[in-house]
């Protein structure tokens, strides 16, 4: 095999992660903004379910383990964290962008400017450097979307 040949099978298989699938853990690839807003949720739900749940458990049950309880809350909370970096850079290369703008999070007026940015704003039309163009969002999306958003409204209210 000579080099133009080996170029070409690596260029095919360049946008094999590019949104094609449903898969939250994968780095590889674009996420737009349906998406994006429902995998956020859905970290948000799972991480304040893992640690009230643990927090109220450890407290009522084992109340002398509050250094356990600092490292389970620190634990998922850092596994939390990673999750939304991956769907955060996703977003970001749906916009043509590296991964490294996360860092603007860091920047107290940039954040909520990119998170907005992030949230409204549509990704690059066609093809990118990322790969190619997100894949429609499933009435499953959908649905999940409205479920969590009607979760947090109901929370908020009580």
């Amino acid at each position: 095999m000579n080099l133009l040949s080996k170029t070409s099978i690596h260029d095919s298989n360049r946008f094999e992660h590019s949104g094609s699938k449903l898969d939250i853990l994968d780095s590889r690839g674009r996420l737009g903004r349906v998406r994006f807003l429902t995998y956020s949720l859905i970290i948000l739900t799972i991480w304040a379910t893992v640690n009230s749940t643990i927090s109220v458990v450890l407290q009522l049950y084992y109340p002398s383990w509050s250094d356990v309880l600092d490292i389970c809350m620190i634990f998922f909370s850092v596994i939390a964290l990673v999750l939304a970096m991956i769907v955060c850079k996703r977003r970001l290369n749906d916009f043509n962008t590296s991964g490294w703008w996360l860092l603007i999070f860091f920047v107290p007026i940039a954040f909520p400017i990119l998170l907005l940015l992030m949230l409204f704003m549509p990704g690059t039309s066609g093809e990118n450097r990322f790969g190619a163009t997100t894949i429609k969002n499933s009435n499953s999306i959908y649905i999940a979307l409205f479920l969590l958003v009607a979760l947090f409204s109901l929370v908020a209210i009580i």
